[in-house]
């Protein structure tokens, strides 16, 4: 919290860790030395990050893929065999956090497999 006792921008609710830590380097760069400082934070939390995934085998990538299609499945699974569903809803049956859910949810959407109105997502017919 600020000095007013408001949350700062990292504090937000329903926030996902790696943008509420690059929401903590870029408001300690701000107050330290203004833009110049906030940009060169954002640059240095990307690179961190491509570093990371750079790392990666091959192996490990056509792993991750693999779930992630198995992901996409039980979500359209779930959504046929439950109808809409809040995204709350569908985060707790697939054990993960409901910005996972979005996340996989917003792909779904894209290639017109689901819907999402408001909170509520279903499978496309």
């Amino acid at each position: 919290m600020d000095a007013e006792g408001m949350k700062t921008p990292a504090e937000g609710i329903g926030m996902p860790p790696m943008m509420r830590r690059m929401m903590e380097r870029i408001t300690a760069a701000m107050q330290e030395s203004g833009p110049l400082a906030m940009c060169r934070a954002m640059m240095n939390s990307a690179e961190a990050r491509q570093d990371r995934a750079s790392d990666a085998s091959p192996e490990l990538r056509v792993l991750f893929e693999e779930w992630a299609r198995n992901v996409e499945d039980e979500v359209l699974s779930n959504l046929r065999a439950r109808g809409p569903l809040d995204i709350a809803d569908l985060a707790a049956a697939l054990k993960i956090s409901p910005e996972s859910a979005r996340h996989f949810l917003a792909k779904l959407v894209r290639e017109g497999k689901a819907t999402l109105s408001g909170t509520r997502a279903a499978a496309v017919s």
